[in-house]
């Protein structure tokens, strides 16, 4: 559960049950300060995102930073060790590894697996059902028809589809999936159903049910979505290799002999419950011809409805799910998984040299990126893959081969295009084999180019004066405050991105640690309680991922 905190930090948390705190975390990003109490049930509750911990914990933790001078820490502790009581105050709410005010609350089961924490004495009330903005028909052979025609079909609505829809003329396999989306107020933050079932002639053919989640099949999630550019909907059925939990059923529109559903006319239920019992349905009439009878004209209720990633333009070349295509003229690779991923089936992935926009050169020079090798798109309108598979640099072989250094040089990585500016997507792989291209991790298909990060972090306020005054409050909750109040130095980098571990600062020639919270640009200084009163120095450090160094001096005047 996330639950909301008014957009504030300092709230109070309790332990749920008696038990024992068996593992402390502090990290820049994830969890941030994290509590893992282990109940006497036998069950372990995590408390995520904290802005402070109760004394005790806080205590061994800094004596962990101070130790190792870094601030990520993770400590273990034996059951019984530190003991807690229902009710005592762990630590205090907020931000820390995440983008906002929160607590982040997990219930997990004896073997260290979550659980539905509304399951376990923690639900809400909730009086707001599942909405099914959109269900989607996809050809899943290149023979099948929907309405007449070879593209996928739609029915959506803004406000929510329910009862019984419009029919649709189907020949061939055809897969379904679906936009559903819950809610649990309000405020409509977005949620997932907790429990989806399909229905084919009144029988249950496909059931997601959200009870529990095991880590190790974190991967696997990938093989639930239907995911092309503007659409990330919900497979209706289960595909080969997900043995997620709590699933049931196979690839029911193949049919029996993979052709598809038998002809006639059948009815398909598609319904999605929230754990308070709200439920949403509907029915679709499912009208289904053999694949040699004409199918007569469609009335329009169904929408055209191009679930495709379009390669080129102008040729119309154009990758789509479930159906094998192979434009000419294209580099199109198959993609067998490995890496460790447990998701087996292949993918089809299009490679397409590009020249960037100016746009795009732009935005790179403002990160403090210089193109030195290749870009290209690449493109897959199925990727269950959840590792980074690595796959050759694609381009003119002088752009390739010739701009790119001989050794491994950390200034020189891959970046990803999106949502308007560079981001990170890893280093430059040695080539398979001598004469070959070079390779990269490739986590997920787009616009990818290589550029060298010469550009150094921005750290500020620099040459100025912060005013630091002391905290009036003591103690909150019975867990006591800093003396001094946290301030922000902030430390920007637009190409590589900041190197955590690297952060190094001093306060008057003497090593102090500072917080890393990158997802806001900054580290945050917790000064000495013991810290007199007038100016001192703090002196703050940093690489980038690329190993370019900045560094800055501030003065800080501490009045009480």
């Amino acid at each position: 559960l996330d639950l909301k905190t008014q957009s504030k930090s300092g709230f109070a948390v309790r332990a749920v049950e008696d038990g024992s705190i068996v593992r402390v975390r502090a990290t820049p990003f994830a969890y941030g300060r994290a509590i893992y109490l282990l109940g006497a049930s036998g069950r372990t509750y995590v408390y995520a995102h904290l802005s402070r911990f109760n004394d005790p914990i806080r205590t061994r933790v800094r004596a962990a930073q101070t130790k190792n001078g870094v601030y990520r820490t993770r400590l273990q502790f034996a059951p019984g060790r530190m003991t807690v009581k229902r009710g005592d105050v762990l630590g205090l709410t907020g931000e820390s590894g995440t983008g906002g005010p929160h607590l982040h609350f997990e219930v997990r089961d004896a073997g260290n697996g979550p659980v539905n924490p509304l399951a376990m004495g923690f639900a809400v009330p909730d009086t707001f059902a599942s909405v099914i903005h959109a269900v989607r028909a996809v050809p899943a052979d290149s023979r099948s028809r929907l309405d007449g025609g070879p593209a996928a079909r739609v029915l959506k609505s803004a406000v929510g589809l329910s009862g019984t829809q419009p029919p649709l003329q189907i020949a061939g396999p055809v897969a379904f999936a679906a936009k559903i989306i819950d809610a649990s107020d309000v405020r409509a933050h977005k949620l997932e159903p907790w429990l989806i079932e399909v229905k084919l002639d009144g029988e249950l053919v496909y059931s997601c049910r959200n009870d529990r989640y095991d880590f190790s099949e974190n991967s696997l999630q990938r093989l639930e979505w239907l995911e092309v550019p503007g659409i990330r909907d919900r497979w209706l059925h289960r595909r080969s290799g997900n043995s997620l939990t709590g699933r049931q059923g196979k690839g029911w529109y193949l049919g029996a002999r993979g052709e598809g559903l038998p002809p006639g006319a059948h009815q398909l239920e598609i319904s999605a419950s929230d754990f308070a019992g709200n439920v949403t349905s509907v029915l679709i009439p499912l009208l289904v011809a053999d694949l040699d009878d004409p199918q007569p004209p469609s009335d329009g209720a169904w929408l055209e409805d191009p679930v495709s990633v379009v390669i080129d333009s102008l040729s119309g070349s154009h990758l789509q799910p479930l159906v094998e295509v192979n434009p000419e003229g294209l580099i199109v690779r198959r993609l067998e998984v490995g890496m460790g991923d447990p998701v087996l089936a292949p993918t089809t992935l299009a490679i397409v040299a590009v020249e960037l926009g100016e746009d795009q050169r732009e935005r790179a020079r403002t990160q403090g990126l210089q193109l030195v090798g290749p870009a290209a798109r690449y493109l897959a309108a199925d990727w269950p893959i959840d590792a980074a598979v690595a796959v050759e640099l694609t381009g003119p072989v002088t752009a390739v081969c010739d701009t790119l250094p001989p050794e491994k040089d950390p200034s020189v990585g891959v970046y990803r295009w999106s949502k308007g500016k560079w981001k990170p997507g890893g280093q430059v792989l040695e080539a398979k084999k001598h004469g070959s291209f070079p390779r990269f991790p490739l986590s997920t298909p787009g616009l990818y180019a290589v550029f060298r990060d010469g550009a150094a972090p921005l750290v500020f306020p620099a040459d100025t004066v912060i005013a630091v005054a002391s905290d009036p409050r003591g103690q909150s909750h019975g867990v006591t405050l800093p003396r001094w109040e946290i301030f922000p130095v902030d430390l920007l980098d637009l190409g590589s991105g900041i190197a955590p571990e690297s952060i190094i600062a001093t306060l008057d020639g003497q090593p102090i640690i500072v917080e890393p919270d990158l997802p806001r640009d900054r580290v945050l200084v917790e000064l000495p309680d013991d810290l007199v009163t007038g100016r001192h120095i703090l002196h703050l450090k940093a690489l980038d991922e690329a190993e370019n160094e900045a560094e800055t001096e501030v003065v800080i005047d501490c009045q009480e």
